[in-house]
């Protein structure tokens, strides 16, 4: 008899809040017969979708290095491969679960109405699971109904177009069947509606116009792209949230989309304690220490580049005047930072100095998205901050890219977009100038994606898919900035290479298959170089 084992089930009831609902074993068999356990398994799948993580994904681009071993540090030096891969994401078992209950519930007696919001939830939670194997590997397996040990096991993987139509397909029979709206706004973060699918839609329709999928360069992918974001933006109930520091803190705003739901005690995780300084450490610290390069990337707040001499930069000033999502991303050389209300001194040799055990190795520290006031952060829990996996800014920056490859020239719809992240940030003026190429618009629309959506995994995959990875990252060692304190109290900065040299092939934009997975199915054929 085949059982169904829910050791934590969290479910966003009508107040908001994530509920402990423990079960016993539940033969499955029983399961699509009440609307409770329906429900209870629909909860569970929902937890099946990757929400934080240590410190993996902010370390092997150019946001960020970590004080500690291996993981990330095997990834920049480019020692991983089908017998070791960190970054593998390979989770047909969760989709398994998916089409059991896809396949079963039709036979439930709950009202139609429902089952079909159901389904179209389930289709949501398969099309993200399919998506995150397509942007590693390309083509994969696409396996839609349970299998059992009587069916044809060795399946071949499809093309990556048949693939992404797949998923767009999920997406658009999900559209159809989901709500507007769950009548709250907590449920609406947490679980899929039919804005939210849209959204994500135009994330996936984004990538698959994108060079690294579209070799042949249909222009009218980036058309479909464009269409799919505006209309989330402008139809859709979403906005930008006023306080950009704020808003990994308050839960379920008005720019989230979709998120992974968090509640201490029952779900937690560690984003507080992984950004500490090791000086107010417990049991962790120094997880992402932001890179030189990042810090640089960010303008100065009259909204112009630092490299520009008409911007007012000041190399002895580095941190005066920039762009303020620079200091609420990062925390610099004599922040104030934490409950404690005291500056981070990372100068060498300073209480939490650069090149210390546990300490920065880059003299930053992460801000973004921490909880200052939390006092209950210790190694790899006491934070319940959600993870936004889709919020209204990416969506924003996604029509501007899209609709920028698509045109000839920018037209206004792309400015207003770029323009409304920057007058949220608090730039002044914030209107991206006037009369740029669509080369040199692609490169103001790629800046903002990497200082706005910094830490939140999305800068690695799109290194991928402009496949600009080789060109930024391989043989490539990225830069801290060391600074020293001199006996009359002033600074001087210094900016020097640190970490490992990146190692960055062709082969790499495509991840490798498992070799167990190989030696498992040998119809799966692996990916090219590998």
């Amino acid at each position: 008899m085949a059982y169904i084992g829910f050791s934590l089930l969290l479910s966003c009831n009508k107040d908001g809040f994530l509920d402990r609902k423990p079960t016993n074993t539940i033969p499955q068999s029983d399961i699509f017969k009440s609307s409770d356990l329906i429900n209870a398994y629909l909860n569970d799948l929902y937890l099946d979708v990757p929400g934080y993580e240590r410190n993996l994904y902010g370390n092997i681009a150019d946001e960020a290095r970590t004080y500690w071993p291996g993981g990330s540090k095997d990834v920049v030096r480019g020692n991983w491969g089908p017998r070791s891969n960190l970054m593998a994401y390979w989770p047909y078992d969760d989709i398994r679960k998916c089409n059991t209950f896809l396949m079963k519930i039709g036979n439930s007696d709950i009202g139609d109405s429902i089952k079909n919001e159901y389904i179209g939830q389930v289709k949501f939670l398969r099309a993200l699971q399919y998506f995150k194997m397509i942007k590693r590997y390309g083509g994969i397996p696409i396996i839609t109904k349970p299998q059992e040990l009587t069916d044809d096991l060795l399946v071949e993987k499809q093309s990556i177009d048949s693939c992404f139509n797949f998923v767009i397909n999920e997406l658009e029979g999900a559209i159809e069947l989901l709500p507007n709206t769950y009548g709250n706004a907590d449920i609406d973060v947490g679980r899929a509606n039919k804005w939210s699918a849209k959204a994500f839609l135009g994330r996936v329709l984004l990538f698959w116009a994108s060079p690294l999928y579209n070799p042949k360069g249909d222009v009218n992918r980036w058309g479909e792209a464009a269409e799919v974001n505006l209309d989330v933006i402008e139809n859709g109930p979403y906005s930008l949230y006023p306080d950009f520091r704020k808003i990994m803190l308050a839960k379920n705003n008005q720019e989230e989309i979709f998120s992974i739901q968090y509640l201490k005690p029952y779900r937690e995780h560690g984003w507080d304690s992984w950004s500490m300084p090791d000086s107010r450490s417990r049991q962790d610290a120094s997880d992402r220490c932001p890179l030189q390069e990042l810090v640089d990337a960010f303008p100065m707040k009259n909204g112009i580049p630092i490299t520009s001499p008409l911007s007012g930069y000041d190399p002895t000033h580095p941190y005066d005047n920039r762009d303020p999502r620079l200091q609420q991303t990062v925390i610099v050389n004599g922040s104030t930072y934490g409950f404690q209300g005291l500056p981070v001194y990372m100068y060498v040799d300073g209480i939490d100095g650069i090149g210390k055990p546990y300490e920065t190795v880059t003299g930053y520290q992460l801000r973004k998205g921490t909880d200052e006031s939390n006092q209950d952060y210790y190694g790899q829990t006491g934070s319940d901050q959600n993870w936004i996996e889709l919020r209204f800014a990416e969506v924003l920056l996604n029509y501007a890219e899209a609709k920028n490859e698509f045109l000839g020239s920018p037209d206004n719809s792309i400015y207003d977009a770029i323009d409304r992240i920057r007058e949220r940030a608090g730039l002044n003026p914030y209107q991206v100038p006037t009369g740029l190429t669509k080369k040199e618009m692609r490169e103001e629309i790629r800046n903002e994606r990497y200082i706005e959506l910094a830490f939140e995994r999305k800068r690695y995959w799109d290194l991928k898919r402009w496949m600009t990875a080789v060109e930024r990252l391989n043989g490539n060692r990225f830069h801290g900035m060391y600074i020293t304190k001199h006996s009359d109290g002033h600074y001087t900065y210094e900016v020097k290479p640190v970490g490992e040299t990146y190692v960055f092939t062709d082969k790499m934009y495509f991840m490798p298959f498992s070799q167990d997975d190989i030696d498992k199915d040998p119809n799966l054929a692996q990916n090219p170089g590998w």
